[in-house]
């Protein structure tokens, strides 16, 4: 059996996480899309020829790029920039996390700051890639390199045309499914059982393999009000690989069941995510704020009003005057430029994560309080992801009073319980039944 995936984004990393711990992840997890940063366990067609399944070294450092003599390199925590004199020649895309400055893709542009050439970097620090882009700014091929150099294959990204130089060979392939089907069978994985993720080209691939399989199509994304024309097939049959939906999101599931007959509902069941509990809360009166900003909603209230809890606010940056403020207060301790090794300190050490920073979230926080879990809380203006906060704990913006209130009142154990229970996590016991050899494609209740 192989896991399927188009790309390794968050949803695919909670089913491949889920998987894993339940001991179902299979023999392969391949994902379609290669950006050069998969993680040890996860592979892609363009790894497999490119050789990146055997690769080593380290990421490249941003000021690492490779450049033509007497020009520079800036940097800072979410991108670079190569300039030649006063003129950018260049922009630098971070791998994530973003902070560690990490080369995903370089970015070169002409006279006129248009995009002409992307070059695209892995977690070995090679250019395993490259993307061509023409006057419109469309990218229209992509060129394919081993760690020597050698160029295996060119991708017309209009067409989805493919050219594979392979052990000697030249194979043309008109579409990308056929350079996707004949990666399956040349990287000969289990083909018994293929779960994928997507009606896009994981399903076209179920579908169009042929023999015989038993296949799950794991449902990631929102129902509309219509089923999408690609699960018509499989509730229909037509598509007869797939033998199971697994629907991942509780409201999309129970919207799915009102647009289907019960013969097709047999074929549906629910199943949610494990999540990792990395601590259990330290039950302490330690708060953790982290930040990007220091536009930080009802922070002045919360300081004031919960003044024998100790508050950690935490930055990738330097602070502004407007947070250094703070550290007035006794009981507020402040952590400019802080290194992952104090933020996974910090997150052993509290027992509260506070979502109130305006702008963008950075190293995931809501979901690191909640796979260590700190009691989570915040304004509805502010919290970053909500499927890991409980309903209760998201206050107006107005009313910072009451969410001090609230985070004296009941013991916080009891909370951090009913957080894990209202964010729908799943059991191992729960995927064995559903998905276990023993249990595979029974109805879960």
């Amino acid at each position: 059996m192989i896991t399927l995936f188009d790309r390794f984004n968050a949803a695919a990393r909670d089913l491949y996480y889920s998987l894993e711990a339940s001991g179902l992840l299979g023999s392969s997890s391949i994902v379609l899309e290669e950006d050069g940063g998969l993680p040890a366990g996860v592979t892609s067609p363009y790894a497999f020829f490119c050789g990146m399944e055997e690769g080593e070294g380290e990421p490249l450092y941003f000021n690492e790029v490779p450049l033509p003599a007497f020009w520079q390199i800036t940097g800072t925590n979410t991108q670079g920039a190569i300039y030649n004199d006063s003129t950018k020649q260049a922009t630098i895309h971070y791998h994530e996390p973003k902070h560690l400055r990490l080369v995903q893709t370089v970015e070169w542009l002409t006279p006129s700051q248009e995009v002409y050439r992307q070059d695209h970097y892995n977690q070995y620090g090679w250019m395993f890639a490259r993307t061509y882009f023409n006057a419109e700014g469309q990218a229209v091929s992509k060129h394919y390199y081993q760690a020597s150099g050698e160029e295996v294959l060119v991708e017309n990204l209009q067409t989805g045309y493919h050219l594979l130089n392979w052990r000697g060979k030249v194979y043309p392939f008109a579409k990308r499914t056929d350079f996707y089907l004949f990666y399956l069978r040349e990287a000969q994985v289990d083909l018994s059982a293929i779960w994928y993720t997507s009606l896009s080209s994981p399903f076209v691939l179920s579908y169009y393999l042929g023999g015989d399989g038993q296949d799950v199509l794991f449902w990631q994304e929102k129902i509309g009000q219509e089923i999408p024309g690609n699960m018509r097939l499989i509730l229909s049959g037509s598509a007869k690989r797939t033998k199971k939906i697994v629907v991942q999101d509780k409201e999309s599931y129970e919207k799915l069941l009102q647009l289907v007959s019960d013969e097709e509902a047999s074929m549906i069941s629910y199943l949610g995510y494990l999540y990792p509990r990395h601590s259990e809360n330290a039950q302490t009166k330690e708060i953790l704020i982290l930040t990007n900003s220091d536009q930080l909603e009802g922070m002045a209230v919360l300081v004031k009003e919960l003044s024998d809890y100790q508050f950690h606010i935490a930055a990738l940056t330097e602070m502004s005057p407007r947070l250094k403020a703070y550290e007035e207060e006794a009981h507020v301790t402040l952590y400019p430029n802080i290194a992952p090794r104090q933020v996974a300190d910090l997150f052993e050490k509290c027992s509260i994560y506070l979502d109130i920073n305006h702008g963008s979230e950075i190293l995931s926080g809501t979901r690191q309080a909640f796979e260590h879990n700190l009691l989570i809380a915040g304004f509805e203006n502010t919290v970053h992801d909500q499927r890991f906060v409980l309903d209760e704990a998201l206050f107006s913006p107005d009313a910072a009073s009451h969410l001090a209130a609230w985070l004296r009142g009941e013991e916080i154990q009891s909370r951090v319980s009913r957080q894990r229970l209202e964010s729908e996590e799943a059991t191992e016991a729960a995927y064995q039944a559903l998905l276990g050899e023993e249990g595979q494609y029974v109805q879960a209740e």
